[in-house]
C-alpha cells in the first residue's frame, strides 16, 4: 500500500501501516504481505477518535500518519476493537502523546490492564452507543472472532462498519479500497485468512456476519487488507459459504514423500479422486506450505492424506498438518489414507487413529 493515509469519507481516514515484506503471521505463511489498518475519525467538535492502532514495530508510522491530519493531542477517544498486539501494540506510544478516553469490551479492558497496565478503559456492552465529538459510535461484541475480546464499531450516519479482523485479509495492496485493488486477490486472501485464523470459530463468525448484515452497512473497514465497498456482497457471500457446510464435490489431496514412493502413489490417487470429485486440490508438502493445505480444506468435504512411515509414524510435515487440523477444525467430514510399506506401514495406522479421534470418518 503506497500511501498509508487514505480518506474514506468526510472526516474519516485510514492511518495505519503497511507491511508488504511480512511472510509469516500466527506462524502460518502469507503470500502478499499485510496491513495494520487504523482509522481516525474527526468529530463535529474538531477533535478526533482513533479506532485501533498497529503493531509496535510500526508505531512511528502510525504517529507520522496521524500527524499529517492532526496533532496527537487532539485525540479525545480511542476505540479498541481487539487487543491482539498487531492492533494494540502501538497503543502505549500513542498514549504518550494524548490522554483520551478508551472504549473496549469488558474482556478487552482486562487484557489492556494485563498487557499494558491500562486501568481506565471504559467497558461497553452490546448495542451501546456513545456520542464522541458529536458522532455516534455503536459497539457490538463479536467474541471468538477470533479472540474473546473482539468487537466491531458502527457509525450509523456513515453506514460504516469497523470490523477489525472480520472480513480482513493479509494483502498489502497498492490501494485501500476494493474498487482500486484487485478484489479477486482480496477475496482469495480473505479465504486464506479465514481458514488459518477464524475457521475454528465458524459458528461465531456466522453470527457476526448476520449481525453485520442487520446493520446494512455500505462500507466495511477491516483491520487488515482492503476496505469493502462495491464488492461488499462478494466478501459477505464468501463468509457465508465458509461458515456453511463445504461442497461435496471438493476434496484435498496432501502428501509427503521420502524416496518418491508416496509421490508416485499420490499421482495414482489424484486420478481416482478426479473421477469422484469435481474439484481436487493437490499439495506436495515437500514444497507446498501447510497453510495452503488448510486454505483448501476450508472448502473441502474430503481429505486424502499420504505419508511414508518414519520410525513407525508419519513424517514431521504430516504430523504438523495433523496438529493444524486438530487446532483449526476444517469442515471436511471423511478421509482416505495411503502410504508406503516401509517400517510396516505404521504411518497409515497413526494417521487413521488421529483423524478419527478428531471426529472425522474413514472412507
Amino acid at each position: 500500500m503506497k500511501n498509508t493515509v487514505t480518506r474514506l469519507s468526510e472526516g474519516i481516514w485510514q492511518v495505519g501501516a503497511a507491511d508488504p515484506d511480512c511472510t509469516r503471521f500466527h506462524g502460518y505463511y502469507i503470500h502478499r504481505g499485510t496491513t495494520y489498518n487504523a482509522y481516525l475519525v474527526r468529530g463535529e467538535n474538531g477533535k478526533f477518535t482513533l479506532i485501533d492502532t498497529v503493531r509496535d514495530s510500526k508505531a512511528s508510522e502510525l504517529i507520522g500518519n496521524i500527524a499529517q491530519i492532526t496533532p496527537l493531542s487532539q485525540i479525545e477517544a480511542i476505540i479498541v476493537n481487539h487487543t491482539e498486539p498487531d492492533h494494540s501494540g502501538a497503543l502505549p506510544v500513542v498514549l504518550q502523546n494524548c490522554s483520551p478516553r478508551i472504549y473496549a469490551t469488558a474482556a478487552a479492558a482486562k487484557l489492556l490492564k494485563s498487557q499494558y497496565g491500562i486501568e481506565n478503559a471504559i467497558s461497553v456492552k452490546a448495542g451501546q452507543t456513545e456520542t464522541i465529538g458529536g458522532r455516534e459510535f455503536t459497539f457490538y461484541p463479536t467474541p471468538m472472532v477470533h479472540w474473546p475480546d473482539n468487537m466491531v464499531t458502527y457509525l450509523a450516519k456513515d453506514k460504516l462498519l469497523f470490523s477489525n479482523d472480520a472480513f480482513g485479509q493479509h494483502y498489502a495492496a497498492n490501494a485501500l479500497l476494493d474498487v482500486d485493488a484487485d478484489y479477486t486477490v482480496a477475496l482469495a486472501e480473505a479465504r486464506h485468512y479465514f481458514a488459518n485464523i477464524v475457521m475454528p470459530f465458524r459458528a461465531q463468525a456466522k453470527n457476526a456476519v448476520d449481525a453485520a448484515l442487520s446493520l446494512s452497512p455500505k462500507t466495511v473497514a477491516p483491520s487488515h487488507g482492503v476496505v469493502w465497498t462495491k464488492h461488499l456482497p462478494d466478501i459477505v457471500k464468501l463468509y457465508k459459504e465458509l461458515c456453511d457446510k463445504p461442497s461435496a464435490s471438493v476434496c484435498t489431496l496432501a502428501f509427503d514423500s521420502m524416496w518418491g514412493g508416496c509421490a508416485e502413489e499420490a499421482a495414482n490417487k489424484e486420478k481416482e479422486l478426479r473421477e469422484q470429485f469435481k474439484e481436487v486440490h493437490v499439495f506436495d508438502l515437500r514444497k507446498d506450505h501447510i497453510s495452503d493445505v488448510i486454505d483448501a480444506l476450508s472448502i473441502s468435504a474430503h481429505l486424502c492424506l499420504g505419508s511414508p512411515t518414519h520410525y513407525l509414524h508419519p513424517t514431521a510435515r504430516i504430523a504438523t498438518l495433523l496438529a493444524e487440523i486438530e487446532t483449526l477444525k476444517p469442515p471436511f467430514t471423511t478421509f482416505s489414507l495411503f502410504g508406503t510399506f516401509g517400517w510396516g506401514g505404521g504411518a497409515v495406522k497413526c494417521m487413521k487413529e488421529k483423524l478419527e479421534a478428531f471426529g472425522y470418518t474413514a472412507q
